[in-house]
Formats: structure tokens, sequence, C-alpha cells
């Protein structure tokens, strides 16, 4: 069962009591750098993974950790250790991006993948930035975020994290920061600044930090690619705010 959380006041608190602290992560930054070339084609490879070192001293970590290979690896349900994942994904480049014909003669490739991991109270907030080029008009890039509670190693959705009426004001709330950051309070505004006003909506794509929450959005996900990525974060006072309204209105 999932241990369930609020992000209240500023502050992210464990509902219930727990008798002992969750065990906290060691992390290591393990580095992988190769050149793959087949075809006269080539894929410069950078990897830096955010891995935890001490596994053994925890089931939640340990379940974290496999959970973290399988999304910086974009790997499925895999079971492994880092080389082994490592191993994997350099084989599906060698076979989906190198060979004739997909792979024009001459044709350079750059896959950069970097995890960062941090701990917040009882959470791990773990955040993937892949970047690279890979055919095509343009390169790609984009964060992907998992937050996880140290207790148990479950991952956690927005709807761990807030009661259910404060995650009906969040969309409001995101839309008030978006129009504030981009000048674009109506939809022909969004429109024109290159959004999909009907996509703005709470993303599962979160990091939770020492100041409050992020709200990833990658290229595409509510706007065009010439817009890039939006962030939108929300301090402790305003998700406060968020909290103060929804009981005034109770």
């Amino acid at each position: 069962m999932k241990k369930q959380h609020l992000l209240l006041l500023g502050t992210i608190l464990l509902l219930g009591s727990c008798s002992k602290h969750p065990v906290r992560p060691d992390f290591e930054i393990r580095a992988l750098d190769t050149l793959l070339s087949e075809n006269n084609a080539s894929c410069n490879i950078e990897y830096r993974f955010a891995s935890i070192r001490n596994t053994e001293k925890s089931p939640a970590l340990k379940t974290i950790q496999q959970a973290n290979i399988g999304y910086f690896f974009q790997l499925e349900e895999f079971s492994g250790t880092f080389e082994e994942a490592a191993e994997h994904a350099l084989n599906e480049i060698r076979t989906n991006y190198l060979p004739a014909p997909i792979a024009p003669a001459g044709a350079e490739y750059e896959i950069s993948v970097e995890s960062e991991a941090s701990v917040i109270d009882s959470l791990l907030c773990y955040s993937v930035t892949r970047a690279g080029y890979t055919g095509g008009a343009h390169g790609m890039y984009g964060t992907e975020c998992h937050t996880y509670s140290l207790y148990d190693g479950f991952e956690l959705s927005l709807a761990d994290l807030f009661p259910e009426e404060t995650l009906q004001q969040l969309e409001q709330a995101i839309r008030d920061k978006i129009a504030v950051l981009y000048k674009a309070s109506t939809d022909e505004e969004l429109i024109q600044a290159g959004f999909f006003p009907e996509y703005i909506a709470p993303t599962e794509n979160f990091l939770v930090t020492s100041e409050g929450i992020t709200f990833y959005y990658n290229p595409y996900d509510i706007g065009c690619y010439a817009l890039g990525a939006v962030e939108v974060t929300l301090s402790h006072e305003e998700l406060a705010k968020l909290r103060t309204q929804q009981e005034a209105g109770q």
C-alpha cells in the first residue's frame, strides 16, 4: 500500500506515524561515453546516471534503483544492472539508427542522457534530461521526472501529494502562472505564443523541490516545438494559498 503524502503549507508531511526514518540514498554518478559506428554513420553517446550506491540497505532503495535504470535507458520491465541496461540500450541504437538504409552514409548522430536525484523529506525526486539528434528536421530534448516514497519505493502521483480539492485548482494556478510568464492571458494570446490551450493541465511530469513543485512540459506537450520546453513552478506559498482558498470554499 502506498504511503499517502500531502504537500501542504509549504511542507511535505507524511500521514500516519512512522517508528523509524527511511534509509537515505547514497548517490554516485555512473558515466559512460562511447562512439558507435556502422555504415559510415556514427552516434556519439554520453550517459550520466545518478545511481544509488547503498541499495542493499533498503528494499525501497533497491526498488527505486531498478525503476530508475528502466526509465533512464527507456527499457520497459527491465530487471538488471546498470551495465546490462547500458549494453541493451547501445545494441538497440546499433540496430535502430545506424544500419543502412536507416542512416545515410556519413550521418553523425548524438544522444545525451543525464539524471539527477535529490531527497526532500521522505521523498526521492529523480529527473532525467535527454537531448540529441538521430535524424529528421531537428534534434529533440526533454525532461522526465519521477517521485518515490523512501519508505516503500512506490512511485507517487499528484493524487498522492495533493488532496482532490487542491488538485482541482491546480490547472487554474498553472494557467495563471503561464499567463504571467508569457504575457498571454486569453486562449487567443496563448495560441499566438505557440501554446495549445486545450492541452494545458497539471502534468504527472513534476519535480518536488525545497522551493515548491515544478511542472515540466516538453516540446509538443502543450505547444509547438518553437515554443520550447515550458516549466511552471508553484512555490510553497502559492500552494499554501491554494489550500487556503480550498478551505474557504468549503
